[in-house]
């Protein structure tokens, strides 16, 4: 009879320990993950802090003149863009329903 009891008690333990094992290893798996997000959001951040150090260094070996000019063109629509935009604006016998 003891050893009835032996084997029980000892399948009983066996039971809590694979319980214990498969929850331990779930909880490595997601550690390791939430490790391997973690060092990836700090290399991109290292690699974007990289990357905008470099524009302000190529920037500031541009003339701020050439700069400005820059900026006023990319602003100011060209005379193409803005003879385009009357010529579909008035365009006669195109309405709206034809593009939808």
């Amino acid at each position: 009879m003891q050893v009835v009891e032996m084997k029980t008690k000892l399948e009983e333990k066996i039971k809590v320990l694979e319980k214990e094992k498969s929850m331990l290893l779930e909880e490595v798996r997601q550690l390791r993950e939430v490790a391997d997000l973690n060092e990836k959001a700090s290399d991109l951040e290292n690699e974007i802090n990289k990357l905008r150090e470099e524009v302000k260094v190529l920037r500031d070996k541009i003339p701020q003149e050439l700069l400005q000019e820059l900026a006023e063109e990319t602003l100011a629509p060209s005379s193409e863009e803005t003879e385009e935009e009357e010529s579909s604006e008035n365009c006669p016998g195109c309405d709206e329903e034809d593009y939808l």
